[in-house]
């Protein structure tokens, strides 16, 4: 086990309240509040416009901040290409003047030759193609409009001039950014360029550990500190005895819409006891991960994100 004590956040469920067909957001803000008082973290939102459609992620946010003072806040994933950077960039210092500074923006770019993904670009008149190369652009655009006045930009994607925008993030440099990926070697290049964070859902602590020690390397070439890139792992789960873990087994079978052997062989997925699962997240923690992200595969969260604590306290990780 590291020596550092790894922080713990939990992942909104913000699709589920679209397919449970409630139009009642209590249950996301007492999920949200619950998390706080127990000691976790971070709170985070997935996002999709319509391959799986969910309550918009910053709107859930600027909702969740009000009733909140302490936790972190942040998107797991956001796919930042699908917006205009300027508008983003304005909504997000907004986002983050509100919330007393505790926003982080986790980037993503959507599943590849997915076509349901690739028509989320497509509705808006995006190339899919290039939306890796279009988030790249995205953040150096924003940080420059975080840090700067009187901003011009003229790329293969965005051209304008003169442009400030106000009021600036609170935290200093801007939003931090945290970039998504899993082995995958243009990835791990661009985290080490670009990224504050890495956010990933890789199945192996061992080729976890191999990643980030590319990361790094990558970070020296490109003449950055790696300590400054905060690496995590988005850890879904279903714990508890074996209701509970057959129940988080057809969760995820129905969220994805193909079986659980599928999504389980595509993204790392730990069922078993508390204590087995908490293993598991310490061998993330030793692998270095540093914040943990936790997704329940349950119906019911908020009993779920209590018994995790309760197992997490045990085992000296939360509070």
């Amino acid at each position: 086990m590291s020596e550092s004590k790894p922080k713990f956040g939990i992942l909104l469920p913000t699709r589920e309240a679209i397919m449970s067909g409630r139009s009642d957001p209590s249950s996301l803000f007492q999920l949200a509040e619950c998390a706080e008082t127990l000691g976790y973290d971070s709170v985070w939102v997935g996002d999709s416009l319509t391959a799986r459609p969910r309550i918009d992620a910053l709107t859930t946010l600027a909702a969740v901040g009000a009733r909140t003072k302490r936790v972190r806040l942040g998107t797991a994933i956001f796919l930042a290409a699908l917006r205009h950077p300027i508008l983003l960039a304005y909504q997000l210092a907004s986002l983050d003047w509100m919330t007393g500074g505790r926003i982080d923006l986790g980037v993503g770019y959507g599943r590849p030759k997915e076509p349901a993904s690739e028509h989320e670009f497509e509705i808006l008149g995006l190339d899919p193609g290039k939306r890796m190369k279009m988030s790249e652009e995205l953040i150096q655009v924003m940080r420059r409009l975080w840090r700067e006045n009187d901003v011009s930009h003229a790329g293969n994607f965005t051209r304008f001039g003169h442009v400030t925008i106000e009021p600036k993030p609170v935290q200093p440099g801007g939003v931090p950014i945290w970039l998504a990926s899993n082995n995958v070697e243009p990835g791990l290049k661009r985290v080490a360029r670009l990224g504050d964070g890495w956010l990933n859902n890789i199945k192996s602590p061992d080729i976890y550990r191999e990643c980030w020690e590319k990361i790094r390397n990558y970070a020296a070439d490109a003449n950055r500190n790696a300590d400054s890139i905060h690496p995590a792992i988005y850890f879904t789960l279903a714990a508890g005895g074996t209701e509970a873990v057959v129940e988080g087994q057809t969760f995820l079978a129905q969220y994805y819409n193909r079986s659980y052997e599928a999504v389980a062989n595509a993204m790392l997925c730990v069922t078993g006891s508390w204590e087995e699962v908490i293993d598991w997240m310490e061998k993330y923690v030793d692998a270095g991960a540093r914040t943990v992200v936790l997704r329940f595969a349950a119906l019911d969260q908020l009993r779920t994100l209590e018994a995790c604590a309760e197992a997490l306290h045990r085992r000296g990780l939360l509070g």
